[in-house]
């Protein structure tokens, strides 16, 4: 007999699924409507194009053979970039494979990456930091043991990178990184290691090592001296700069990619479709023989059932495990990491920066991307949850960080944020393991021996290839062949793209590009979709939004590409709300409209879907007027220099009761004559009559005052403006 198991509420689900705010109660885990970012879609009909993609079934005839009586090999639980390799990877090995994702392809943690196929530098460096510490004395094999491994996944990395860049170059391409040197030996050192101190001196040789990793597959590492690099970065005239390396990595899309991958296992045969929420387990006996699920589109129910189930859900894989077992041990940990666009003045187009030895020994990249500045990544333990939102005390960290590479008549505003988000990265231990086996260095892969169900978690954008391969390998023995398969668009591309759409198409150059590197072969069609502009020039392409490369033309193939949302467009599609949320608000109406032709959408529905694409994209914190939800002492120095100025009305340089009081008044604090002295007692520290800068600020990282800082902080900010940093061709700070 068949049997059911079902948890609290319609709750588990895919990859990428949309969860609750941490710390996570077990009563309310599975009330997805507990936030407005954890809710579905409205559900209705007609929210699949029935329009295929050449060589690629439509999802309205996806989910026509998901709904089938058939039995395939394996279903995979997972849209991500995991899921969607091991769907694609499963499929060219010839097993039947079903593939389903809660939300979007690419929804969550996916799609909000520091945009970098990189191969490991930090790894390398905290392995050798490992090795040469006192454990190599204390426990001589362990210590030797995890060196090993961890190297072994870099070499590893490497050889994933090599793969992207070399099959997959219509989405990759190499990105050079410069690490910056002010002195020959710095302390404290970076890693916490003392033998680091050196590492400017030794960055040259560890570099070129890195580079032999991919057998030389890379462009050379090299150094600048201090007047070549000051030539290439107008900004760094302040700086009294020994050299910087320059090294480089991988840069991609990464919702594209993990787009690129999902099409592609679809194009080798894989039933595979987004929104679709596996709700319960379908067991016969103790074994797992699928699912059932739920459309999330149109509300019908339907069985899957598969020989073998894979969950794929990156941070959220130990909800899904609820489902086979609601008694399941935890076997992952979220780790969240923030990151904010800022606009593209404050960065080269053609270089980033790698700040290796951040004021908490996090490393941080400045990246061009897009036109913009990408900058992150935060790294905070903590529960997943759905929610794109970037703390803002994460933010101003990010922030504050920037200002080390600006001039010093220069700042980074909070209204120059364009955008921010945050993702989780999951890190994983096998809770099936026995006793005293090794932890993984990257990914873990595990099979419960009562249901047979396999989960996959851990690792990073570079593995998603080999982590697919490794999770296949677990239920065939028929050999791999992704490494000889271009993702969907690679077939027919090459690097003069651009030039023939614009001669054929008349599209505007920076459009034609965009489209090059985003859609590589399939960008022909694209262009056959778009409609003229009305224009001498460009002939074709209307934008969705004026200043980025996004035509209308796009948002109609999105739809065949399994967009079923605004959201989805602005989102994942085209990037446009990662890159400015602002532009994507404004984009939502003629998006709407757009989809809703094709869609076959009521006006009621319309309505709807530009109403949650608002409340979602506003999640993505974008400029605003101040700096409220931030932590105070999260502020920069700067920052509380203009809030002193602002309160020093005569100029004087000090603050007196009067100002103080004025200040105070205008904020709505009216102080009583008892409470004006107390207040300013605590900031007069030398009991002199009069307030200094350098007292003001340790009284604003003192203790709680009662919220007259929190005012303070809001109101008193962001008076200087640096609109003429356009100007500047190196941008405002190295990378």
């Amino acid at each position: 007999m068949f049997q059911r198991s079902r948890i609290v509420g319609r709750a588990i689900v895919t990859a990428e699924m949309q969860i609750l705010r941490c710390p996570v109660q077990i009563s309310l885990l599975f009330d997805r409507r507990l936030s407005t970012s954890a809710s579905p879609p409205p559900s209705y009909p007609g929210s699949n194009s029935t329009v295929p993609l050449k060589g690629i079934p439509s999802r309205f005839e996806q989910l026509q053979r998901l709904k089938s009586d058939d039995t395939y090999d394996v279903l995979i639980i997972g849209g991500g970039a995991t899921g969607s390799g091991a769907a694609l990877d499963a499929a060219s090995r010839g097993l039947k494979v079903a593939c389903i994702e809660r939300g979007d392809f690419a929804s969550e943690t996916s799609s909000r990456s520091t945009k970098l196929i990189w191969a490991g530098i930090r790894y390398l460096a905290t392995s050798a930091a490992g090795l040469l510490s006192k454990n190599l004395f204390l426990k001589p094999a362990e210590t030797v043991k995890d060196f090993w491994g961890e190297f072994m996944m870099v070499v590893g990395c490497h050889r994933e990178r090599r793969y992207m860049l070399e099959k997959q170059e219509h989405l990759t391409k190499w990105i050079p990184i410069a690490i910056p040197f002010d002195k020959y030996i710095v302390w404290p050192p970076p890693f916490g290691h003392p033998l680091f101190a050196l590492f400017p001196l030794l960055a040259p040789f560890v570099l070129k090592f890195y580079d032999s990793l991919s057998q030389f597959s890379c462009p050379p590492s090299y150094v600048m001296g201090p007047q070549q690099a000051k030539e290439k970065f107008p900004q760094l005239s302040h700086r009294k700069l020994k050299f910087v390396s320059v090294f480089y990595e991988a840069q991609h899309n990464d919702a594209r990619t993990n787009l690129a991958i999902a099409l592609s296992a679809a194009e080798h045969g894989a039933a595979i479709s987004n929104y679709v929420e596996a709700t319960e387990m379908i067991f016969d006996g103790k074994k797992a023989c699928g699912v059932k699920a739920l459309d999330n589109m149109s509300g019908d129910e339907f069985d899957i059932r598969a020989k073998k189930v894979i969950f794929a859900g990156g941070p959220y894989t130990d909800l899904m495990r609820k489902m086979e077992d609601a008694e399941a041990k935890p076997a992952v940990q979220g780790a969240s990491g923030s990151h904010v666009v800022l606009p593209g003045y404050y960065c080269p187009s053609d270089m980033g920066l790698l700040d290796y030895n951040t004021s908490d020994g996090r490393f941080l990249f400045f990246l061009p991307w897009q036109g913009h500045t990408l900058v992150g990544t935060t790294d905070k333990k903590c529960d997943a949850e759905t929610s794109a939102s970037a703390p803002e005390d994460e933010v101003q960290w990010i922030l504050n960080e920037c200002g080390k590479y600006l001039s010093k008549d220069l700042r980074v505003r909070r209204s120059d944020v364009l955008s921010a988000w945050r993702g989780w990265r999951p890190l994983a231990a096998d809770p099936h393991a026995p006793p005293g086996a090794p932890v993984s260095r990257d990914h873990v892969i595990s099979e419960n021996p009562e249901s047979g169900v396999i989960f996959i978690a851990g690792g990073k954008w570079t593995t998603w290839r080999e982590m697919a391969e490794d999770v296949v390998n677990r239920i065939t023995d028929k050999p791999c062949r992704t490494t000889e398969i271009k993702l969907l668009g690679g077939d027919g591309y090459n690097k003069n793209m651009p030039i023939r759409l614009t001669q054929k198409h008349g599209m505007g150059v920076d459009v034609a590009a965009h489209l090059s590197n985003t859609y590589g072969a399939r960008a022909w069609d694209v262009c056959d979709l778009s409609r003229p502009t009305g224009l001498n020039w460009p002939k074709f392409g209307v934008p969705v939004s004026s200043q980025y490369p996004y035509i209308e033309a796009e948002v109609v193939y999105a739809c065949r590409e399994y967009a079923c949302t605004v959201e989805d467009v602005l989102s994942r599609r085209t990037r446009l709300a990662f890159l400015n949320s602002e532009a994507a608000k404004d984009a939502i109406p003629r998006v709407a409209e757009i989809m809703a032709e094709e869609l076959g959408w009521s006006e009621d529905i319309k309505a709807s879907q530009m109403e949650s694409a608002y409340e979602y994209i506003s999640t993505y914190g974008g400029p605003v007027p101040d700096k409220a939800g931030a932590s105070l002492r999260s502020a920069t120095f700067r920052d509380i220099i203009e809030i002193f100025n602002a309160i020093d009305e005569d100029g004087s340089g000090f603050l007196d009761r009067t100002e103080v009081e004025h200040a105070a008044t205008k904020l709505g604090f009216p102080m009583s004559a008892e409470e004006l002295n107390a207040a300013f007692d605590e900031m007069d520290t030398s009991h002199d009559g009069r307030v200094s800068l350098e007292e003001f600020e340790a009284w604003w990282n003192g203790a709680d005052d009662g919220g007259l800082r929190e005012k303070m902080h809001n109101e008193f900010s962001f008076a200087k403006d640096i609109d003429d940093l356009k100007k500047v061709g190196g941008g405002a700070m190295l990378g």
